[in-house]
């Protein structure tokens, strides 16, 4: 476990087979600490990251590249308060805080970034007025029975006020035409 200032950042858990034989289970009866990470120390917004916490010395890396390519690793240093526009969509994070001599484990993030050329593209579009507007909710850790179940409110604004099409087991694209 990886503290900073008796607070929990990280948890590491013991890497342990389960072909074993010596191994014993010895549960104390005493409180465990609860494994959260708390500690994210940027903003992401409007395609661009901020660091929120004064006292750290933090670098994004930023991983630039396209497919199966080698991508390249671009190093920014970031500053309190100070928006630095996202270079790609994948990055991590590391920082060192300077009056404990602390280095904090690197953080991974993905977002999206500005693209002038996915911009372009869209703007180049020719729009019909035969195009489909189709928008597609998904709850994906939740199953269809159990979002009835439990949100009701939203199950029936999307199914009554937005006409919205449940789709129950396999999809049948005959049904969706028709209707």
């Amino acid at each position: 476990m990886l503290t900073v200032d008796n607070k929990v950042i990280q948890c590491r858990f013991p890497q342990l087979s389960l072909n074993i034989n010596t191994l014993t289970f010895n549960i104390p009866d005493t409180d465990q600490p609860i494994c959260q990470s708390w500690f994210y120390p940027i903003i992401i917004e409007n395609y661009h990251a901020r660091l929120v916490v004064p006292y750290l010395n933090c670098t994004a890396i930023f991983y630039v590249g396209e497919g199966d390519k080698k991508y390249e690793k671009i190093p920014v240093q970031l500053y309190f308060n100070v928006n630095i526009l996202l270079i790609s969509d994948y990055f991590t994070v590391r920082c060192k805080d300077p009056s404990s001599k602390a280095i904090y484990p690197s953080l991974p993030y993905a977002s999206i970034h500005y693209n002038p050329n996915t911009r372009d593209r869209l703007a180049n579009i020719k729009k019909n007025e035969d195009d489909f507007n189709v928008l597609v909710l998904g709850f994906d850790s939740v199953s269809r029975l159990q979002f009835e179940r439990m949100l009701p409110k939203s199950f029936s604004y999307i199914t009554k006020q937005l006409n919205g099409l449940v789709l129950k087991g396999t999809l049948n694209y005959e049904y969706l035409i028709r209707n």
